[in-house]
């Protein structure tokens, strides 16, 4: 998940929404990452815990 800022308040209705998501398709939920602070293109690079982050969680599903 992205959100322009990086508090878990930020994050409320867009996990809101995944967790709707997973309910309706009967999906497992594998975890969460969350990538606060990222708006443009590009600005993830300068968060590199947060691809590491993402990274691990792929590597476990």
């Amino acid at each position: 998940m992205a959100a322009e800022g990086d508090t878990e308040e930020n994050f409320a209705p867009v996990r809101a929404y995944y967790k709707a998501l997973l309910d309706c398709l009967g999906w497992k939920d594998a975890g969460i990452v969350y990538a606060g602070g990222n708006m443009a293109a590009g600005d993830i690079q300068a968060h590199p815990e947060q691809l590491e982050a993402a990274r691990q969680l792929g590597a476990a599903l």
